[in-house]
């Protein structure tokens, strides 16, 4: 018996190795996060398979991905350097094998940065790559996203914002929980208000909801980082009433805009859009989802109250509807409840409605268990 047992547990340890040692699909970590050493192992188990089959596009655009990870996750400047060495190796070693394919197009639009085009005619090779890739796969939300780019930023077109909008939302790419927290931050403005957002996920999925659905299109939903690009930002100034502005830095552009919005609301989609060390960071007030930019210190009460109570999507944090594809990244939208859910109890608290206080602690405890910080959050609700 116990040399059964003892097999059995060899035979369960070579599983686990072998499973390990098996090339994985590599998603881009605004869909999947894995450290370093994950990736570059991937790199190297699909450099095997290629070197079985240098025809195989999945291969390569695996390859490809891990590539850009590894180097995206390093925390070493040599290490990055030498990985964005591998990138271009990558790019050039699969143009002589899988040229004019899908996988062949969807990389070189993933490689080149359309905004970084010398001229026209560069940005019009480049904005090609999509276009191609596109045309041989429909259907493949992956080229979805710099296809977004080109027509909102450097070829703006907003009937085939609205086609695509359509299709990607169709696409089934985005996971519910994340499009219902968009949904929830666009229900948290003001009428005309600026949304500033800084990246994929918190942009995307509220530029499909506005163009698919034609909903909260009176929300200027503005990337910071998308801002850094002059003319982009300077023709999106003018549609909403400010100044033009030269300087390309982050925190000078959000200065701009605060110095100029007029009486439009500006909310930011998380606190660290705003540098933590400066005053804007301490002018952020949270209301539900987002944070709302005061200059003088405010009760936020009433609108996270008002939010949760009549305007929020909220079923999908109480019930597990449908098995997530990507399990981890909506945990941490969950998470983006969290703060206002401890002002929303503490509000049920201060006015003795016991009977909502205990759901919303109930509520808070089942979304923020892993949360890092919950030890704060248990001392913020009693339990400590």
């Amino acid at each position: 018996m116990k040399g059964t047992v003892i097999l059995i547990t060899m035979l369960f340890a070579v599983f686990i190795v072998n499973a390990q040692e098996q090339p994985q699909e590599v998603k881009s970590i605004v869909k999947e996060v894995h450290d370093f050493q994950w990736y570059t192992n991937q790199y190297s188990f699909w450099e095997k398979e290629i070197k079985k089959d240098k025809k195989n596009g999945d291969a390569w655009i695996n390859l490809y991905t891990a590539t850009r990870m590894a180097r995206i996750s390093a925390n070493d400047n040599e290490i990055r350097s030498n990985w964005y060495d591998k990138e271009l190796e990558v790019v050039t070693n699969m143009s002589k094998s899988i040229k004019g394919t899908f996988a062949y197009y969807r990389i070189l639009a993933w490689y080149h940065e359309v905004w970084k085009a010398k001229d026209r005619a560069e940005e019009d090779e480049i904005i090609s790559y999509s276009l191609k890739a596109h045309e041989l796969k429909p259907f493949d939300a992956s080229v979805y996203p710099d296809l977004m780019n080109i027509y909102e930023v450097t070829r703006p077109d907003l009937t085939k914002q609205k086609e695509l909008s359509l299709l990607w939302k169709s696409s089934e790419d985005h996971t519910p929980k994340l499009m219902a927290l968009s949904y929830n931050a666009l229900m948290n403005t003001k009428k005309n208000a600026i949304l500033l957002t800084g990246g994929d996920n918190d942009t995307y999925p509220l530029w499909i909801i506005q163009h698919a659905n034609d909903y909260r299109k009176d929300v200027n939903v503005l990337n910071v980082y998308l801002l850094s690009i002059s003319e982009y930002r300077n023709r999106i100034f003018k549609k909403i009433g400010i100044p033009e502005f030269e300087s390309n830095e982050g925190t000078e552009i959000i200065k701009h805009i605060i110095k100029h919005r007029g009486d439009r609301g500006l909310y930011f989609y998380n606190k660290g859009i705003a540098a933590k060390d400066s005053v804007i960071f301490d002018k952020l007030y949270n209301v539900g989802v987002i944070y709302q930019y005061a200059e003088e210190s405010f009760s936020n009460t009433a609108l996270i109250v008002d939010h949760f109570e009549n305007k929020f999507i909220l079923d999908h944090l109480k019930y597990d509807f449908y098995q997530s594809a990507y399990p981890e990244m909506d945990k941490q939208w969950d998470y983006s409840y969290l703060p206002g859910l401890v002002s929303l109890y503490q509000h049920y608290k201060l006015v003795g409605n016991e009977i909502e206080a205990n759901k919303t602690k109930e509520l808070i405890i089942i979304l923020g268990e892993e949360f890092p910080y919950f030890d704060y959050i248990k001392q913020e609700i009693g339990l400590d």
